[in-house]
């Protein structure tokens, strides 16, 4: 604490009053120099944020270590200035990194120059020259062996392919980067900051794969951790990945709010250039569905000219340009209209020669050098327990079996699938008659009034339970179950009784849950209604969903499937098949 008030002390002498005097100069220099390596890093980090005085520390570390020669604390003094000065000079800091450390065997060196410069360009939109820095890191990381470097390594190529538009790729990197640095930040609280960024990447990822629950919960794990942390320069990121998760969800206002702290913290704070352009574009979109259309222009040229005057671009930001051209479309301001869709003409230019060329350059230059990389740890693992012949054959036979197997498997599951097709065909049918009144012609699975004697003790009174299987009865006759959103709760309010007691009557008199007597009952529904009804076969698998009541169309597949044993597309297809082999055999 001493020497840190001493040290404090002498750089606010020198900041704010001046040193006349050179053998004062010197001698607070030697002062500082005199301290150890480890005392002036733990100087530098506490004075971070302020880079006058950081840079005294960083430039004396620097000086310290080409008094001594020591080329590796060299290469940590340029990192050091590379962390709090601008990015044209922190790239030159990068390149003097890799000058110094490209002959020599280190750990952490050329790889940690390398992973600066990719982090610097993909700051700049130059992912060529970001991925160029990134083969070399990657390469380095595993000849050394240096986990932490390949899993910086691999953040950095998931952020790539996230811009590149392969989100979902990105999204299971993620997670096991993620993964990675929640054990290592248990153990070792160092890793917070990589910890609390990979989530942050994780939410960003999770929007982009609209996987709006677990981006919600994500990001407001990543701004617990980065409210109680020291550093809390990921904050305002958290804050603008928040409000994107609460515009896909619809919730405007929301979305606003936390954009708009985003960006009353980063006025003092400098951001990244895809960092500002991603909050006026989110501006922009936000205004535009609040009808506030002066708000949404004036966000959307921010997004434009600064996209614009750093050359700047990324596949989400076709959405901006998108609504520009319709805003002024609306306006019928032509000029202005044509304007953005040649921006637009030019976006789309930059993201299919560039982005084509940087993922290609991620397959051959990334994935297959990881993939032979891993192939030789297999053969060499191998080797070392003297079986490697053995071991091969056994896996090339169990490699050829196996695909005996699955092309088997495939042959059993495709007839399996034909006959529970055929069986739906034919039997659903005479299934639906049996279960149908002829007079009226609707479903009636359950009578609407019991006997006495048929009634099971559930604890319910009769009255009560023939009161309710009357409404379920009336519920199917209507054919109300296909529409959305059907709730126990709901259903229990329109039945005038309590959803303990319909969930008990579903249970005992139906023999299943609330959401499987509803969804069964409306698979039972499509599924006549396609055999019967040629135009409605022609519908979208997700146009079909929501015709019946679900809302989305997984959720629609693992109904149909649980229920019928096939998916909705397979069934279709051979429905249309079937159809068309009937009317041949017919003409």
């Amino acid at each position: 604490m001493k020497n840190r008030l001493l040290v404090t002390f002498l750089i606010s002498s020198f900041c704010f009053f001046g040193i006349t005097n050179a053998q004062e100069d010197d001698a607070d220099q030697d002062t500082l120099l005199q301290k150890k390596y480890e005392e002036l890093l733990e100087s530098f980090e506490y004075y971070k944020s302020d880079t006058i005085h950081s840079k005294v520390f960083a430039l004396t570390y620097l000086q310290k270590a080409k008094q001594e020669r020591d080329i590796i604390r060299q290469a940590d003094g340029y990192y050091m200035l590379s962390e709090i000065t601008e990015q044209s000079k922190a790239l030159a800091y990068g390149d003097s990194i890799i000058m110094l450390t490209k002959n020599i065997k280190d750990f952490n060196y050329p790889a940690k120059g390398h992973l600066l410069k990719a982090r610097i360009y993909g700051g700049k939109s130059q992912f060529k020259k970001a991925m160029d820095e990134l083969v070399l890191s990657n390469k380095y990381a595993n000849e050394n062996e240096n986990i932490d470097q390949q899993y910086k390594t691999k953040y950095f190529i998931a952020l790539l392919k996230e811009d590149l538009g392969k989100s979902l790729e990105s999204l299971e990197s993620l997670k096991s980067i993620v993964n990675y640095y929640g054990k290592q930040f248990k153990d070792d609280h160092t890793y917070e900051y990589d910890y609390i960024k990979s989530l942050f990447a994780l939410g960003s990822s999770f929007n982009k794969n609209k996987i709006y629950d677990s981006a919600y919960t994500t990001n407001n794990k990543a701004i617990n951790l980065s409210l109680k942390s020291k550093d809390s320069t990921l904050y305002g990121r958290l804050l603008l990945s928040s409000g994107r998760t609460h515009y896909y969800k619809d919730e405007y206002t929301s979305s606003l709010d936390s954009i708009l702290k985003f960006k009353k913290i980063s006025k003092n704070k400098p951001q990244s250039i895809g960092t500002s352009i991603r909050a006026d574009l989110f501006l922009g979109k936000i205004y535009a569905k609040q009808k506030n259309q002066k708000a949404s222009l004036i966000h959307l040229q921010k997004m434009d000219s600064l996209a614009y005057a750093k050359n700047y671009y990324f596949p989400t930001i076709r959405s901006g340009y998108e609504l520009l051209i319709k805003t002024y479309e609306e306006k019928e301001d032509i000029n202005k209209q044509l304007l953005y869709i040649n921006k637009l003409l030019y976006v789309d230019s930059i993201l299919d020669t560039n982005y084509k060329q940087v993922y290609v350059k991620i397959n051959d230059d990334y994935t297959t050098p990881n993939l032979i990389l891993e192939k030789e740890h297999i053969i060499n693992s191998l080797q070392k327990n003297n079986k490697n012949t053995i071991i091969t054959v056994g896996i090339l036979l169990l490699l050829i079996i196996s695909l005996i197997l699955i092309l088997v498997r495939n042959v059993k599951k495709r007839k399996v699938f034909q006959q529970r097709f055929l069986d739906l065909y034919e039997q659903n049918s005479h299934s639906e008659q049996e279960k149908t009144d002829p007079v009226t012609n609707q479903i009636s699975e359950t009578p609407a009034i019991l006997n006495k004697n048929d009634t099971i003790d559930i604890g319910i009174s009769e009255i009560i339970i023939n009161d309710i299987l009357k409404h379920l009865n009336t519920f199917e006759k209507n054919k109300d179950f296909i529409k959305t959103n059907i709730t126990i709760n709901a259903l229990s309010k329109e039945f005038k009784t309590n959803s303990k007691y319909l969930s008990k009557i579903i249970n005992t008199y139906k023999g299943k849950s609330f959401s499987n007597y509803i969804n069964e009952l409306r698979i039972d529904f499509v599924v006549e209604k396609l055999k019967s009804d040629s135009k409605f076969r022609k519908y979208t698998i997700k146009a079909i969903a929501n015709d019946i009541g679900f809302n989305t169309t997984d959720a629609f597949s693992r109904s149909f499937h649980k229920k019928t044993g096939i998916f909705p597309s397979f069934f279709l297809k051979q429905l249309e098949k079937k159809q068309n082999e009937e009317e041949k055999i017919i003409t």
